[in-house]
């Protein structure tokens, strides 16, 4: 068994479970128990369990609201960027769409693009466009995160790994201009790190509530994003800002 499938493993025990010992797993994997000390550092890291002595529990992590939920907000915000993003994507490329209420929306106006290719974490993505034949759809497996309906871990940070594409449109929960990208939780991070070194473009989308607020978990610098794609109910300094980081700015028009 690979270390990444045992990780899953592993983590899906301990939601159900919320604690495990070293040597109950060592048994049940038939490994060593160095190995499985490994697995449970690799876990924490993620933000996916805490270690103990001779063991590990489960995280309790910021609660994030449901998807339904969130994808009410801010709709015709989400709706016009969603549709500047797919703008950008031509028949054949090859695009990764990270987990989140925009860039589910991002994923109905692909329909249609003749061998596009599209790699995602995100549950409503493959719903989005399982049904279309003229796009390739490729999921990263891993560990089902109940409240986003996005595959985490590292069986999917090493699946991701495997890829090069030519845009990652990436979401977060905040973004700051002088500290970079932030989630409301530690357990995607490291799968939206593992997007941004997977592809060449890296393309934020974010409504304009995004934009000063503060959240939990850093994902990156603003220097690894090379464009920003936002409505225009942002503050008018916040473009000035992204552009002397050198990150090219798009707004989508709400105004009439």
């Amino acid at each position: 068994m690979l270390a990444a499938e045992r990780q899953a493993r592993i983590a899906h025990q301990i939601s159900h479970q919320r604690s495990v010992t070293v040597s109950e797993l060592s048994q049940q994997f038939s490994v060593s128990d160095m190995t499985i000390r490994r697995d449970l550092q690799r876990l924490e890291e993620e933000g996916l369990l805490v270690r103990t002595h001779g063991g590990a529990v489960a995280h309790l992590p910021e609660q994030d609201a449901a998807f339904g939920v969130r994808e009410q907000s801010q709709p015709e915000e989400k709706e016009a960027i969603a549709r500047v993003a797919a703008s950008l994507v031509n028949p054949g490329d090859t695009v990764i769409l990270d987990a989140g209420t925009t860039t589910a929306r991002v994923a109905r106006h692909l329909h249609g693009r003749a061998g596009l290719t599209v790699i995602t974490t995100s549950l409503h993505v493959l719903r989005e466009l399982g049904a279309d034949d003229q796009i390739t759809l490729i999921a990263a497996g891993g560990t089902v995160r109940p409240a986003t309906l996005s595959f985490v871990g590292s069986w999917a940070e090493e699946m991701l790994s495997q890829f090069h594409a030519d845009t990652l449109f990436l979401a977060a929960t905040a973004i700051d201009l002088e500290r970079g990208l932030f989630n409301s939780n530690v357990f995607e991070i490291g799968v939206k790190q593992q997007m941004i070194r997977s592809a060449r473009c890296v393309v934020l989308v974010a409504d304009h509530t995004k934009f000063g607020g503060q959240s939990t978990a850093k994902i990156a610098d603003l220097a690894d994003v090379h464009c920003v794609i936002a409505d225009d109910l942002i503050a008018p300094e916040i473009p000035i800002a992204l552009r002397e980081h050198h990150v090219e700015v798009r707004l989508a028009s709400l105004r009439h």
